[in-house]
């Protein structure tokens, strides 16, 4: 059982009602620039916040949710066949907005045929079919930036930021033998309201499952999330997302999954498609893959449930024919109380440099976080001119709008102060 959030909301939701996440919308319609027609299922998403996204229907009309704090983001509208546009919510109006796309034009060098027949299967099962050429088979190292945001509606309540150093083996095994170590970590005060009682049933789940001889996966959440990003071990497993046979991703007869392509990107030499999948006729486009036509690598995806809460993305980059992981995004239920729902979430980013292959340093078995360690629960010292000084920090910083709403009582460095080893 790979994550204990999945047990623990199954049996939460049959005795706590969610809550509708409070969010402003819009709607309107998306038309052809050259002759005003409706362009049917257009894909629209937040530019710095894809998991925020809406599919327009056939009639080109489309209805898209977002938090109120988001009020000064970039909405961005894709279709394939046509250029993506950007436009700012800021500039729109609640409703009857008019949207164009301006048609795209490639070169005969820009043009991917697309085979006949089971066209998107096809792409999905040979990519399926390459991960173990396309992803790493040999120790590396990457360095990573951790953050992980704690919502409540629209207020954020925890902030938790760490530097890591992760070392991998290979994605033909399961990640067990991974390690990452820790070289620092700070967190804020905690704001949202925690009921011990979540924290006693989550650890009765734990022992329940152990003992049923069945396995789990790690309690320390950023061992976790990185070791699930995607094909580890799965392209050797049938019942896996991944697995040879893709049947998860092509569906049953009884449980039909339906594909539609969303859009394609010419990157470089290289054209990128991306296939929407899911259960609805057709997808909704939370759900995808994007995949690279040269060499069939899944370049990067998202997984959603349907209600919400549970997302997963990654986003690869390729370096020498391989690909390691660039971005590692999971959105889950924060289970602190009973007041269950989509409302309360966790929102955990993976950000990495470059993979480091050759005379490589190990990382010792001690200086290796544990597996069933609760990083949150326990004190580190604070390095501040480490964090004044950290690159990938400065190449992703905090949302001013998180650092107002997480400041209310105290600055952030004061709160990181209180929360670390004296």
């Amino acid at each position: 059982m790979r994550f204990l959030v999945f047990s623990v909301f199954f049996i939460c939701v049959h005795f706590v009602a969610a809550q509708n996440q409070q969010a402003n919308n819009l709607s309107g319609v998306i038309i052809d620039s050259e002759d005003s027609a409706p362009v049917p299922f257009a894909y629209l998403y937040l530019k710095n916040y894809p998991g925020f996204s809406a599919l327009a229907d056939e009639q080109g009309e489309f209805k898209f949710f977002f938090p109120s704090q988001f009020m000064d983001e970039m909405l961005v509208v894709s279709c394939i066949g046509y250029e993506k546009k950007e436009v700012s919510i800021s500039s729109l109006s609640a409703t009857a907005n008019k949207l164009s796309l301006q048609r795209q034009f490639l070169s005969l060098n820009e043009v991917t045929v697309m085979p006949e027949g089971n066209s998107i299967e096809g792409m999905i099962s040979k990519a399926i079919d390459n991960i173990p050429k396309n992803y790493p088979d040999k120790r590396h190292q990457l360095r990573g930036f951790y953050r992980k945001i704690s919502t409540n509606y629209e207020e954020f309540t925890k902030l938790v930021e760490a530097a890591v150093l992760v070392e991998d083996v290979s994605y033909k095994k399961d990640g067990l033998s991974l390690r990452i170590k820790l070289e620092s970590l700070r967190q804020s005060d905690e704001l949202g309201e925690v009921d011990s009682s979540m924290s006693i049933l989550k650890q009765r789940i734990r022992e329940h499952i152990k003992s049923t001889g069945s396995t789990f996966g790690p309690l320390n959440e950023i061992i976790g999330i990185y070791q699930y990003n995607g094909f580890r071990g799965d392209a050797y497993n049938s019942r896996t997302w991944f697995g040879k046979d893709g049947g998860r991703f092509m569906g049953i007869p009884e449980l039909p999954t339906y594909h539609r392509i969303m859009g394609e990107e010419i990157v470089g030499k290289d054209t990128i498609y991306q296939i929407a999948f899911g259960g609805q006729d057709p997808p909704n486009g939370r759900s995808y893959l994007k995949i690279n036509s040269r060499n069939h690598a899944i370049v990067e995806y998202q997984f959603r449930w349907a209600s919400g809460e549970y997302e997963h993305f990654a986003k690869f980059r390729e370096v020498d024919g391989l690909y390691y992981p660039e971005m590692i995004r999971n959105k889950e239920l924060r289970l602190i109380n009973r007041d269950v729902g989509t409302h309360q979430m966790n929102i955990s980013t993976f950000w990495f440099d470059v993979p480091m292959i050759e005379d490589l340093k190990k990382i010792r078995a001690k200086d290796a976080l544990g597996r069933d360690e609760e990083v949150e629960s326990k004190k580190y010292e604070l390095d501040s001119n480490f964090w004044k000084t950290y690159d990938l920090i400065k190449k992703y910083p905090l949302d001013s709008a998180i650092i107002r709403n997480l400041e209310k009582d105290s600055s952030l460095e004061e709160q990181f102060r209180n929360n670390a080893k004296d």
